[in-house]
């Protein structure tokens, strides 16, 4: 929830997010990334956890695509699209 609400504000009223990520639902330990050592943890999370997280926030979830890993790719992406009610 904390990734949410650092973007306080957020979209105007009426204002719409798009949201891209990687999804899954697991902690991923990287000690080597783009030709360098590093040491981090990367969190995924299912999409409608996401969802869930962006309403809290009091976003509405207007649509969701979770597309499957491409012959490259190692997971699968998901886009949000939520807007803030109210007029702009």
């Amino acid at each position: 929830s904390h990734a949410i609400g650092f973007a306080d504000p957020g979209p105007a009223p009426g204002g719409h997010l798009l949201l891209g990520f990687h999804a899954g639902d697991q902690r991923i330990h990287s000690e080597r990334a783009y030709g360098h050592a590093v040491s981090f943890d990367v969190y995924l999370l299912p999409p409608g956890r996401i969802a869930e997280l962006l309403s809290r926030a009091g976003l509405v979830v207007a649509a969701q695509l979770v597309r499957e890993p491409g012959a490259r790719e190692k997971r699968p992406h998901a886009r949000l699209l939520a807007r803030k009610p109210g007029q702009p």
